[in-house]
């Protein structure tokens, strides 16, 4: 089947989308004590204890401005794609039940485990935002070009957690091996320190093909410096996030026949 036609059908499924974003976001949120508090609470602990070691023991600085508004920068897209790939990766096998009764498009779940967590980047870029009225007495109009940024970021991050939660049920050892691939991420991924600090051919070249590296440097050029993002990288941001999301769907078409015997 055709993207076109995978999306359609998805289309068709917007109901069922949407009331499965309902059900994650109850069991996700409204379940915990804390509740949407830990949008706010995880990337804040990640402040403090990364921000603690990058400034005081490496005495890593901000280019410009606030460190503070700086590494939220990173921190929001960043939590935003790690809890989106942690929530998403076992929403196949956790829904395996509902799967084996009755058929719908497989992608759909997925999906809606993605798109619950957009809560986290929604709550920490208004945190960014705080935090550059407080620091900087001023939010730049720029800082507008978040919105095309983080689309593409959004199509990203769906596409990586439709092939990890498909990827997952054929592979169940994956689950163990994700934590460590978002902490190579992590640190391989300017979050808590200046692009500019790492030196080297495969320092750039890593960086150069990091997508999530592309959405921080954007955003803390809208953010922070107060520049518009070029048309090309912002273009190019929605272009990868928009291929990655449709060879995830296509995937998922080819192989949701199997998925209940394999869960």
């Amino acid at each position: 089947m055709r993207p076109a036609a995978i999306c359609r059908q998805l289309w068709q499924s917007r109901w069922l989308f949407l009331q499965w974003v309902q059900r994650d976001f109850i069991v996700r949120y409204r379940q915990s004590i804390l509740g949407v508090a830990w949008a706010v609470i995880q990337p804040a602990l990640l402040l403090v204890v990364y921000g603690l070691v990058f400034t005081k023991v490496l005495h890593i600085r901000s280019p410009r401005g606030s460190y503070l508004v700086f590494a939220y920068c990173g921190l929001a897209p960043w939590t935003f794609l790690s809890n989106a790939v942690t929530w998403g990766i076992q929403s196949l096998i956790t829904n395996s039940s509902v799967i084996k009764q009755v058929y719908f498009p497989r992608s759909v779940i997925p999906l809606a485990a993605g798109g619950v967590v957009v809560l986290d980047l929604l709550v920490g870029t208004g945190v960014l935002l705080i935090l550059q009225l407080v620091t900087a007495h001023a939010v730049h109009l720029s800082t507008f070009a978040l919105f095309p940024i983080y689309i593409g970021l959004l199509l990203l991050v769906e596409g990586v957690v439709v092939f990890a939660g498909i990827f997952a049920a054929f592979v169940r050892d994956i689950r163990f091996v994700v934590p460590l691939l978002l902490q190579i991420i992590f640190i391989a991924t300017p979050i808590m320190y200046p692009q500019s600090q790492a030196q080297g051919s495969i320092a750039k070249l890593v960086f150069s093909s990091n997508p999530l590296a592309r959405v921080i440097a954007a955003s803390r050029q809208a953010v922070i410096y107060g520049r518009w993002p070029s048309l090309g990288l912002m273009g190019g941001l929605i272009g990868a996030g928009f291929v990655v999301l449709s060879v995830s769907l296509v995937y998922s078409h080819a192989i949701e026949d199997r998925l209940p015997d394999l869960l």
